[in-house]
């Protein structure tokens, strides 16, 4: 059975593995992440500037790297990936700039780190910019109403999925092949015909079987009545 571990670190809480980093940025490197916009041509958001950060991830993992997490703002990346220790993890920051920082993680939780990671490999910029310009179209925005976009595995699942975060604290999510992108309101909409569906049909089932056992007590009875025709007419009262 899948199990979640739950993770926190810079970015704050999140569903995942305990984290904690220590490492700052200077001011104007926060400042600067802080105001970039998703539709700025080095925005992160668009699939050549996310390919060149991962990139440096890459070169510091192996192309068959394990994450934890990825975490895309239109400044900067956050990755989150496993060292194969079940306790110790690490953590990169890639600014728009190409600079790298790297940050030790300490892993805790119930969950199997095997059970939480995904291939980096599996990675696509060109999904994750697709996607991000499907949400902002569903919401009526463009990029710049995007304010991040998150791939981990979903806790519910146990499967990689992205999450595209809108300006409005509306999500949208689809698997990592940027498939069945859908939103949280969209799946309990679902959820409820689902149920509504299950309860027309036993209560059709209930019906069907409740009429089959009145035309069977009526027969009973009619045949009990014999010739007797006041009997018989009370057997259809």
């Amino acid at each position: 059975m899948f199990r979640a571990l739950t993770f926190l670190g810079i970015l704050g809480a999140a569903i995942g593995i305990f984290f904690g980093a220590k490492g700052a940025l200077t001011a104007k490197d926060a400042v600067d992440s802080v105001n970039a916009k998703g539709g700025d041509k080095s925005s992160m958001f668009k699939a050549a500037n996310l390919d060149e950060g991962l990139g440096k991830v890459r070169a510091k993992v192996g192309a068959d790297g394990q994450l934890l997490s990825l975490n895309v703002y239109p400044g900067y990346l956050v990755v989150d990936a496993s060292s194969g220790s079940e306790d110790k993890g690490r953590t990169f920051r890639v600014q728009q700039d190409g600079k790298v920082q790297e940050m030790p993680v300490t892993l805790t939780g119930p969950g199997r780190l095997k059970d939480n990671v995904f291939p980096i490999a599996k990675l696509d910029p060109s999904v994750v910019e697709r996607l991000a310009n499907e949400t902002a179209a569903k919401e009526h925005t463009d990029l710049d109403g995007i304010t991040h976009v998150v791939a981990m595995i979903d806790p519910v699942s146990g499967t990689p999925q992205i999450n595209v975060y809108a300006s409005n604290s509306r999500y949208w999510h689809a698997g990592l092949d940027g498939k069945d992108l859908a939103n949280v309101d969209q799946d309990a909409r679902k959820t409820l015909d689902d149920v509504s569906k299950t309860v027309d049909a036993a209560t059709s089932q209930s019906k069907a079987a409740a009429s089959a056992s009145s035309a069977g007590d009526i027969t009973a009875c009619v045949s009990a009545a014999g010739l007797d025709a006041a009997k018989v007419a009370a057997c259809t009262k």
